[in-house]
C-alpha cells in the first residue's frame, strides 16, 4: 500500500473535497479500509475495488477547516494483518512560485560536439500563452508562438554549431504580468573537460587492506574504513586532522555479515549511501547514527541479498571554493555513486539499486546528486564514464538549490535581498553552486523529502529574518520546488514531500528502502 502525494505537499484548500490516490502493489482480495485520525471512516468491498494491483482513488468529501491537520490511513488485510500507509494532510495555503524557466544541462556538462547543431531542453513551470523568446549572446535570435499551454518541457535547436572552445550564452524567456521570466546556459563547443578528482584503481585486494575489526561488535564486528572514492590527495579546511575529522574523499563500508566482511558468492546487495549533516563526519555511523546503521543492515535479516551501507565524507557544495571563489566540490556525492557503480562487482552491489539517505547538508547534497546525471562517455577516467543515477533517496531538510539569486527572488521580500548570502556569487545561470530544480527529468528517482517546519505561505519579511522566525537553510518550500518539477514531468507518483516532519529518520528511511529496493527476494 502506498499513498501518493496530495495537493501541494499534502496541503489542500480549506473547505473543499479532495482526492487521495494510492497504489496497491500486488493483487489482493481484501476490502479497502480508510481511517481518519485512527478511526475507521469508510470501507470499500473487494467486489467494488477488484483484486488487481494498481492505482486507486478515494475522495475526502467535506474538506478541512483552515489550519486543521488530519492523518489519513488506508489499509488492506494480508495474512491476518493490516498492511497500511498513512499521510498527514493540512488545510491551508502555500507560497506559489512565480513563473520560471529552467534550462536543462546541454550535452555533457554544457559542452556539445563541435560544428553540429544541438538541442536545448527547458521547462516552463506554469501555464501561459506567451511566446518563447530565444536570446543568443544578448541579442534576440528567434521567437516561437506556443499558444495556450499548461507549462511543461520544451526544446529548441541551436542551428549554427560551435567551434572547439567557442562559447555562447543562451537565454530563454517567457512573458509574465510584470516582466520576463528567463533561464540561461553558457554552452561550449568541443569535449567536456575531464571529471575532477578521479580515484586510483581499486580491486578486492585494495579493499581488503582497508578492513578493520570493531571490538564491541555493536552494531558490526568489522568494516572497511577510509576507502578513497576520489583523488586521495584531496583534503579541505577548516579542519584537516585525524580520522575523526573530515579530511578526504573517503568512505566507510559496512556489510550485514557476521564478521562485517563482504559476503561470499555472487549475490548482490542494495547499497545505501549515508550523507552526514554539517559539522559531522562519516564516523557518525558508529556514533549517533548507530541505530540507523543497524536498522539498514537488518533489512531482509542481513546477509547476502540484503543491504550494504556506505558512509562518506564530502565537501560543502557551496563553501569549499578555489582561489577564484568558485566551488570545487558540488559533485562529490555524484562521484561516490560513480565509484560504486564502476566497482559494483568488487563491492557485490546492484549498481541499479543505490539509495541516498541524509539530513541537512547531506540532504542538500543528496537532492542534487539524486536528480543529476554527470556521466561523460569520453572522460579519460573509466569511473567518470559511468552513470551517477540512483534508484531513490530519503532526505530530511535538504536544499533543492544553492543559488542565492534564485532563493531571493522566490522566497524573500526584496528588502531582504541584500542581507541573504551577500558573499556568494549571484549568477543568473543559477548553476555555480548547484541548482537541482533544473536537473529533474523523466528519469529522476524515487524521492521522499521531509521538513520539520510547515511550508510558508508568503515571502519572508525583514522582521521574520532578523528575528529568526523562519529557518531559511531548511525551508520546507525547497521540497515543493522539486515536487513541482516532478509534476511537470509527469512523475509525481515518485515523490513525497512532508512538512511538519517529526518521525524517526532511521525507521522511516529503512521502510522507504525496504519498499523501493529491487535486490534480494
Amino acid at each position: 500500500m502506498r499513498i501518493l502525494a496530495v495537493g501541494e505537499g499534502n496541503v489542500v484548500p480549506p473547505g473543499e473535497p479532495f482526492p487521495i490516490r494510492y497504489v496497491v502493489t500486488a493483487n489482493s482480495y481484501s476490502s479497502h479500509y480508510y481511517y481518519v485520525d485512527g478511526v475507521l471512516r469508510k470501507t470499500r468491498s473487494n467486489s467494488s475495488t477488484g483484486s488487481q494491483a494498481g492505482e486507486f482513488s478515494v475522495t475526502y468529501p467535506g474538506g478541512f477547516s483552515d489550519g486543521d491537520r488530519k492523518t489519513i490511513a488506508i489499509c488492506l488485510q494480508h495474512d491476518g494483518d493490516l498492511v497500511c500507509d498513512e499521510i498527514s494532510i493540512r488545510a491551508g495555503q502555500v507560497l506559489q512560485l512565480d513563473q520560471a524557466v529552467e534550462v536543462h544541462t546541454v550535452g555533457i556538462n554544457n559542452h556539445v560536439p563541435a560544428g553540429q547543431p544541438f538541442d536545448i531542453s527547458y521547462d516552463v513551470l506554469k501555464p501561459g500563452s506567451s511566446s518563447h523568446y530565444y536570446y543568443v549572446d544578448g541579442s534576440l535570435a528567434a521567437t516561437q508562438s506556443k499558444g495556450s499551454n499548461d507549462g511543461g518541457e520544451f526544446s529548441i535547436t541551436y542551428p549554427w554549431g560551435l567551434a572547439v572552445g567557442e562559447s555562447t550564452h543562451v537565454r530563454i524567456c517567457v512573458d509574465t504580468a510584470a516582466e520576463q521570466a528567463c533561464g540561461e546556459k553558457l554552452i561550449t563547443g568541443g569535449p567536456a573537460p575531464a571529471g575532477a578528482d578521479a580515484p586510483a584503481a581499486f580491486d578486492a585486494d585494495v579493499m581488503n587492506d582497508h578492513f578493520v575489526t570493531y571490538g564491541s561488535c555493536n552494531p558490526v564486528c568489522g568494516y572497511y574504513e577510509n576507502i578513497y572514492y576520489g583523488d586521495s590527495s584531496v583534503s579541505w579546511l577548516p579542519i584537516v586532522g585525524p580520522d575523526s575529522e573530515p579530511n578526504g574523499l573517503r568512505i566507510d563500508v559496512y556489510y550485514p555479515t557476521q564478521d562485517g566482511r563482504v559476503h561470499s558468492g555472487s549475490e548482490t546487495n542494495t547499497l545505501v549511501i549515508y550523507a552526514h549533516s554539517a559539522n559531522h563526519t562519516k564516523e557518525t555511523m558508529l556514533g549517533p547514527k548507530k541505530g540507523t546503521l543497524a536498522s539498514y543492515l537488518d533489512i531482509e535479516g542481513g546477509g547476502a541479498g540484503g543491504v550494504t551501507v556506505a558512509a562518506l565524507d564530502f565537501r560543502h557544495p557551496a563553501k569549499d571554493i578555489d582561489e577564484n571563489g568558485y566551488p570545487v566540490s558540488k559533485d562529490d556525492m555524484s562521484h561516490a555513486i560513480q565509484f560504486f557503480r564502476y566497482y559494483a562487482d568488487v563491492f557485490k552491489i546492484n549498481p541499479d539499486d543505490i539509495f541516498i539517505t541524509g539530513s541537512s547538508l547531506g540532504a542538500g547534497a543528496g537532492i542534487h546528486a539524486a536528480v543529476k546525471e554527470i556521466a561523460n562517455p569520453d572522460d579519460p577516467s573509466p569511473v567518470r564514464r559511468v552513470s551517477s543515477r540512483v534508484r531513490g533517496a530519503f532526505l530530511a531538510t535538504g536544499q533543492s538549490s544553492f543559488s542565492p539569486q534564485w532563493f531571493r527572488r522566490n522566497f524573500l521580500e526584496e528588502e531582504v535581498w541584500p542581507y541573504y548570502q551577500p558573499d556568494f556569487y549571484d549568477d543568473e545561470e543559477r548553476s555555480i553552486y548547484g541548482h537541482a530544480v533544473a536537473d529533474v527529468d523523466e528519469n529522476s528517482p524515487i524521492l521522499e523529502l521531509g521538513y520539520e517546519a510547515d511550508f510558508i505561505d508568503h515571502k519572508v519579511t525583514a522582521s521574520e529574518k532578523s528575528n529568526k522566525e523562519v529557518d531559511l537553510t531548511h525551508l520546507p518550500n525547497y521540497g515543493l520546488t522539486i515536487l513541482n518539477q516532478y509534476k511537470l514531468h509527469g512523475i509525481d507518483d515518485r515523490i513525497m514531500v512532508r512538512e511538519s516532519y517529526g518521525g524517526s529518520f532511521g525507521g522511516d528511511s529503512t521502510r522507504f528502502i525496504m519498499r523501493n529496493r529491487i535486490s534480494g527476494d
